[in-house]
């Protein structure tokens, strides 16, 4: 289980480590919960009043907290409600495409202060990443807390990249421990349709359901597992590589780094389909292409991927009896009586009930997944380096009546 960032851990020793101790826990419980009065912020930190002030007092010094109206009277003194500012907070994102780096940073509100797009270097792509970043930290006007990296393949807690297509060979090393070295930021790391997917399940598509499998067709063909709100990445951080299963009784070898239904069925493998029976789709989208093209054979792949796409989105709901499957990347893209057919197929052939949508967010989705895995990481959030405790004078529960305990 992830653990409740709100939740106190076993009780730190140096004054130091208890006030970050009381920061994080703040934090973490105003950012997952949203507004709340410094009574309920007591509660849900499960600190007293009277420690929690000194708390609330500096993150609001600071910029990060602020007060924004107050609750209705219950018979005595109206509490006033605090919110986390997420406008304060900025990050460092950068998205892996096949052949360019994105790189933006943006605040925890979502708002884009600063992107640059770079070519990737593929003999050398850790340097292309370093490069990237140090060109946008050089020109942003505020420092970012983190580097969060999107990318497509398998990547471990630990930041260890096992299976890269964009970077071609494994990298023999962390990825992650080398872009800490380089920008002296924390840095997370996380499989891109990891992240869609919980972009998605935050604020898109599947924002009203918790157990969500979401298929994306790109360049390969992936899915995201969000069991309970959480992503689900399995015993070696590689769940949902669904493009390796077997198709037209190809089977998938462990060692290849493209599996039989994508090397068929993914956005690139349609494309040089499209371009075989003479339709380019240039700066269109293949399926927009395709559907608007009178060619039967046209017709034909289109309904080809609608089947090996039901076929993906079967398989993994009747694994997991998520309440909802939702098709992300080319698939979005297909014309209307495709999409009917698409869903159709899915909802007769599983088992339990089922429902099938369609992403919303594009490509924003990454971000706002990328937000989430900040969130999920109060220490992040701020800066909680040792530091000496803030000078300030004493004030007593009555001067402050909302510290009081309650009683």
């Amino acid at each position: 289980m992830t653990p409740d960032p709100t939740t106190p851990r076993d009780a730190p020793t140096s004054s130091a480590a208890m006030r970050a101790a009381r920061l994080e826990s703040a934090v973490g419980a105003l950012l997952s919960r949203g507004a709340m009065s410094r009574t309920e912020l007591s509660r849900v930190t499960g600190y007293s009043p009277s420690s929690m002030t000194a708390t609330i007092r500096e993150l609001m010094a600071e910029g990060y907290v602020s007060e924004v109206g107050q609750l209705k009277s219950t018979g005595g003194r109206r509490q006033t409600l605090l919110q986390f500012d997420r406008g304060a907070v900025v990050l460092t994102l950068v998205t892996i495409g096949t052949t360019h780096l994105h790189v933006s940073q943006l605040g925890m509100d979502g708002t884009v202060h600063v992107h640059i797009r770079r070519g990737l270097d593929h003999d050398d792509p850790t340097a292309s990443l370093v490069q990237a970043i140090e060109t946008l930290h050089q020109v942003a006007e505020r420092p970012s807390v983190c580097v969060v990296v999107s990318m497509p393949g398998v990547v471990s807690a630990e930041g260890v990249v096992t299976l890269a297509p964009a970077f071609g060979a494994p990298l023999p090393v962390s990825l992650a421990d080398e872009l800490r070295a380089a920008t002296g930021l924390p840095v997370i790391i996380d499989n891109d349709v990891n992240l869609l997917a919980l972009g998605e399940t935050i604020t898109g598509a599947a924002r009203d359901v918790q157990d969500v499998a979401l298929i994306y067709v790109g360049d390969g063909i992936g899915a995201a597992l969000v069991l309970g709100g959480v992503v689900h990445r399995g015993a070696s951080q590689s769940a949902g590589e669904i493009g390796f299963l077997p198709w037209e009784r190809v089977r998938p070898l462990a060692d290849r780094a493209v599996g039989p239904l994508e090397a068929r069925w993914s956005a690139a493998a349609l494309t040089g389909q499209a371009e075989e029976i003479g339709i380019e789709p240039g700066d269109r989208s293949v399926l927009a292409a395709l559907g608007a093209s009178p060619d039967p054979r046209a017709r034909e792949l289109v309904d080809g991927a609608v089947e090996a796409w039901s076929y993906a989105a079967v398989v993994t709901a009747c694994l997991l009896d998520p309440a909802a499957v939702v098709f992300a990347g080319e698939a979005v893209h297909l014309p209307d009586w495709a999409r009917a057919d698409l869903e159709r197929r899915v909802v007769e052939a599983v088992p339990a009930p089922v429902q099938v949508r369609f992403a919303e967010l594009g490509e924003e989705a990454i971000a706002h997944g990328a937000i989430a895995r900040l969130e999920a990481q109060p220490r992040l959030v701020l800066d909680l380096r040792e530091r000496p405790e803030p000078e300030e004078p004493e004030r007593s529960a009555a001067a402050d009546p909302e510290a009081a305990p309650v009683g």
